[in-house]
């Protein structure tokens, strides 16, 4: 389905990028929003979500599709890019380093979020969270390069698998 496709309220893809724009790798998700802001149209918002928490289950609200972006810590090579899908992912979301209780820079995790937006019977009806494996967090703006180019890829991923147009 393309977002021309889609009409009624809930009938919107919304697009949201978290982390810390101040902390190298973490900004990853918030630096893919800005580069698909482009994309933005009556049926997709892009918001960049920051250090989110609770206040993603009212980002979540009117919604059809939420494609969330992070990064993630779970010792994998940096740059690897994770897709799950909710809340078919929901115990693997969990595992990995979304929690507050974890090295999360969101005051109430993002997997906390996720289960409680989940319990709640409020996630849209197709929920997609990528996470690229970071490799440093550090005070500026600078992403490391396997983490930059990782970025690239999944903008132009989002583009082709998520937004279903044609290219990048």
């Amino acid at each position: 389905m393309t977002p021309k496709d889609m009409t009624g309220p809930m009938a919107k893809i919304k697009i949201i990028g978290l982390g810390n724009p101040f902390m190298g790798d973490d900004a990853v998700g918030v630096l893919v929003t800005r580069h698909l802001h482009a994309y933005a149209s009556a049926h997709v918002s892009i918001l960049e979500g920051g250090l989110s928490g609770l206040s993603l289950l009212h980002d979540m609200e009117e919604t059809h599709t939420l494609i969330l972006i992070d990064a993630v810590h779970s010792h994998s090579k940096a740059g690897t890019i994770f897709r799950f899908t909710l809340p078919q992912d929901l115990e693997k979301i969990g595992k990995l380093a979304w929690g507050a209780s974890t090295a999360s820079s969101h005051a109430f995790g993002l997997a906390e979020a996720l289960t409680l937006a989940h319990t709640l019977e409020v996630l849209p009806a197709h929920v997609v969270l990528f996470g690229i494996e970071l490799e440093q967090i550090q005070t500026g703006h600078i992403l490391s390069p396997e983490v930059s180019q990782a970025m690239n890829h999944l903008i132009k991923r989002i583009i082709v698998e998520e937004l279903n147009l044609p290219h990048a």
